[in-house]
């Protein structure tokens, strides 16, 4: 009989700290919460791709993940972003959206081997590299970039081949040179 007081007081305890924590007597319902999503934190510059349907602006999203947040459409590097794409336009066969999708990827895949080359570099570069009207492949200037970039050439190196092979004079200046398709 000296262990059933013992038991008999936890056993009590342990019924009125359940009682209390099931609640106000009397309520019949539980409260629910309504859940709500947060609002998504800088969705345009975390795309990785714009997808053909995306209507995300190119530039609106070139601008977004080189600030690494999202910014305003009426952003002065949006603006800056139109007018490089305008140019690769007129000079590459893609639109202004694969032009930026692959300037993208080619900045990443850069990175991944520890190559710090932003996209806008990129896309100005290779647009040095096609006359106005040429309707160049931007996508295969960025895969003959990145494969001479693997085999090490150095930036200048990979851009002044692309410039021979593609009759351009060693030194690109302001005067475009036509790229063969």
């Amino acid at each position: 009989m000296g262990n059933a007081l013992p038991f008999a007081t936890r056993a009590i305890t342990a019924f009125a700290l359940a009682f209390l924590l099931a609640g106000c007597p009397g309520e019949t319902t539980p409260e629910t919460r309504e859940r709500v999503a947060a609002p998504a934190v800088d969705t345009i510059a975390r795309k990785d791709w714009l997808s053909p349907t995306d209507p995300t602006d190119p530039a609106l999203w070139l601008a977004s993940r080189e600030a690494g947040r999202d910014v305003a459409p009426t952003a002065p590097a949006v603006g800056r972003w139109n007018g490089v794409l305008q140019d690769a336009d007129e000079r590459f066969g893609e639109s202004a959206r694969m032009i930026a999708n692959r300037a993208a990827q080619l900045e990443t895949m850069l990175r991944e081997r520890g190559i710090d080359e932003p996209a806008r570099e990129l896309v100005a570069d290779f647009a040095r590299l096609a006359d106005k009207g040429s309707r160049s492949g931007f996508s295969d200037l960025c895969q003959h970039y990145d494969n001479l970039r693997k085999q090490g050439l150095t930036r200048a190196d990979a851009l002044a081949r692309l410039s021979r092979e593609n009759g351009r004079p060693e030194e690109t200046g302001d005067a475009p040179v036509p790229v063969r398709p």
